[in-house]
């Protein structure tokens, strides 16, 4: 419950508003249940940045469109939902202490198994060429999230997805 919460809390208004009495008032609790859940802030902080990414993943994963790349269906999903989820996004793009694997371990995980081998025009590299395309494409597709999120670009989808086509197309190449 606690960590719902806040959950729900940072989505509103971002982990900086959440505060232990904030969050007993949104329980209509004392304080106590939530440094008997959690040591300190910041434990429940680490809780809710893998909650968010958790989030996030299922959210790509489950947004792949038939008929379109891998890269770039999850690419417009995750840069959307970042789009909508500020907050969340905050949490996950400002924390560095925390570790998420690459993203390569991500995507061979659960739903995410086998995307390396459904890279178009990728059909002739070996692995390690694919895992270094699909580094290049998300770290690109996390830099335009950040700056679509933080409005210091004003740009709407077809636009985004043709960049992003356009520079996988170009780290395929350079590979």
């Amino acid at each position: 419950m606690v960590l719902n919460a806040a959950f729900e809390m940072t989505r509103e208004s971002g982990f900086e508003n959440v505060t232990a009495r904030k969050l007993a008032q949104r329980l209509n609790s004392s304080t106590q249940p939530i440094f008997r859940a959690y040591e300190n802030m910041d434990m429940l902080k680490e809780d809710l940045f893998y909650k968010s990414v958790e989030m996030f993943s299922d959210h790509m994963l489950s947004s792949r469109v038939k008929g379109k790349p891998v890269y770039l269906s999850m690419g417009m999903a995750y840069i959307e939902l970042a789009r909508r989820e500020k907050y969340l996004f905050k949490l996950i793009a400002d924390i560095e202490e925390y570790d998420v694997g690459d993203i390569h371990e991500f995507l061979q995980q659960g739903n995410g198994e086998g995307l390396l081998e459904k890279l178009p025009g990728s059909e002739k590299l070996d692995m390690d060429k694919k895992k270094e395309i699909l580094r290049m494409v998300w770290m690109f597709t996390h830099g335009v999230a950040t700056l679509v999120t933080g409005k210091r670009v004003d740009m709407e989808g077809e636009e985004i997805e043709e960049m992003l086509k356009k520079a996988y197309e170009g780290f395929l190449k350079v590979v």
